[in-house]
């Protein structure tokens, strides 16, 4: 999928990094009055959500992966999200605001630019801060300019079995891009390594001078080497070993619909292996969006919230193996 992030401040008032509580709280009354005039949305303070709560959002990609905590100035965080959770508005975290989409798959050029919206704006990009030389200012600087940030998510298993990670993440680096493997967020649990589970967060970096359509397609031009050698990995790993891997892909289909408990670092490399699996016509080529649905419903945050209360690392691990096994009988046919 592709996530969309738009970093607005408003003019007149200090950065979140540098400004006092006092001028926090009026970036944050600036940002609740411009979200009661839209309407249509759910608002949360954060600093009253409870702490399963937040690591649900930042499985659905809504909250950033690293929050900052700046002393005094928590309680005046806030989220508002439309109903189906596809997009949403941040109030106060490390800008102003920040507006989040998600759009599926890796969109064309056309589709994107029809699809993303920028925050409303009045002459002279009012109320934002804004100049002509340097476009939208904001406390990071490679933000500065349109204002955007574009992140794919992507299934990188070939290159994490031939053991090519390494140079994917220095030609992405040398090219101005981030790559970030995919983690957990439970509290008790393993964080898998990135050749485990093959999943990796590919972001634009930068962007002074550009539109949000020239920095999606800059984004895209970067990835795509990385996603062509991909595939050529796969096609060798399927040529030179074709019965050992198959034999693998299957057993780890076992591993997930088997009994005992699931740990999140589990799913994530046997549900790897899968993805691949199906992509190599191994198994049902339904799978991988199956296995997208579980990666997220069965992480910690969803598991503690749909039970009510936080889980212990054996509670939850139960928890995800009894999830994981019935939506996979639920769509057994799909998959069989």
């Amino acid at each position: 999928m592709t996530r969309v992030l738009c970093y607005r401040n408003f003019s007149g008032l200090p950065f979140v990094v540098s400004a006092p509580p006092n001028s926090c709280e009026a970036a944050a009354d600036k940002a609740l009055d411009l979200i009661a005039k839209r309407g249509g949305r759910v608002v949360w303070r954060l600093a009253e959500l409870p702490l399963r709560a937040i690591r649900l959002l930042r499985e659905r990609e809504i909250l950033p992966v690293r929050s900052i905590s700046f002393p005094g100035k928590r309680g005046f965080k806030y989220l508002a999200a439309s109903p189906d959770g596809g997009s949403w508005l941040l109030v106060n975290e490390v800008e102003h605001a920040t507006f989040g989409r998600i759009l599926p798959g890796a969109p064309s050029p056309g589709e994107f630019e029809r699809e993303y919206r920028s925050p409303e704006e009045g002459p002279g990009r009012s109320p934002w801060s804004w100049t002509p030389a340097f476009g939208y200012l904001a406390s990071d600087p490679s933000r500065i300019g349109p204002g955007l940030t574009v992140e794919l998510i992507v299934h990188l298993p070939g290159l994490a079995l031939s053991r090519q990670l390494p140079h994917a993440r220095n030609y992405l680096q040398a090219v101005g891009a981030v790559f970030l493997p995919i983690r957990s967020h439970s509290p008790h649990s393993a964080t898998p390594g990135a050749a485990e589970a093959g999943l990796f967060r590919l972001a634009s970096r930068g962007g002074l001078g550009k539109s949000a359509r020239e920095v999606y397609v800059a984004l895209l031009e970067a990835v795509e080497p990385v996603l062509r050698l991909e595939y050529e990995a796969r096609n060798r790993c399927r040529e030179r070993h074709p019965e050992r891997l198959e034999a693998r892909v299957r057993q780890s289909l076992r591993n997930l619909i088997g009994p005992g408990p699931l740990a999140y670092a589990d799913l994530l490399s046997a549900g790897s292996l899968a993805r691949l699996g199906a992509g190599l016509g191994f198994l049902a080529p339904q799978i991988p969006v199956i296995l997208e649905e579980l990666r997220v419903t069965a992480g910690s945050g969803h598991l503690s919230v749909s039970s009510g209360r936080e889980l212990s690392q054996e509670e939850e691990d139960f928890t995800r193996s009894n999830v994981v096994r019935s939506y996979l009988d639920e769509h057994g046919g799909e998959i069989h």
